[in-house]
């Protein structure tokens, strides 16, 4: 995934409206991320963009800014996956779950 500042676009009658997000760089994949909206799907519609809820991904959040985490790469071991807080500064991590999801 890749940051856009300008993810998501629409127009208003206040003028346009943006919401930064990560965003999916495979073609036709329209999977994106936001920090307090978690993954979702983007679906376009005639005025307006609508983000679906990615079902069973958003599981984990961060406790200290209460956003969803992201699953990334460790650092150094790119076999190795982890959970990380999308906040700008946060360092928190949480070990990875493997296959199988958390109980919350």
């Amino acid at each position: 995934m890749r940051y856009h500042a300008k993810g998501l676009e629409w127009p208003s009658k206040a003028g346009d409206q943006a919401m930064p997000c990560y965003h999916c760089e495979y073609e036709g994949c329209s999977v994106c991320y936001a920090p307090y909206d978690g993954y979702f799907t983007v679906i376009d519609t005639p005025d307006l963009p609508q983000a679906v809820e990615e079902p069973g991904v958003n599981v984990l959040r961060c406790p200290r800014h209460n956003g969803w985490l992201y699953r990334s790469f460790a650092e150094n071991q790119r076999d190795r996956l982890v959970w990380r807080c999308g906040v700008e500064r946060c360092d928190y991590t949480r070990p990875d779950f493997g296959p199988v999801w958390p109980s919350l």
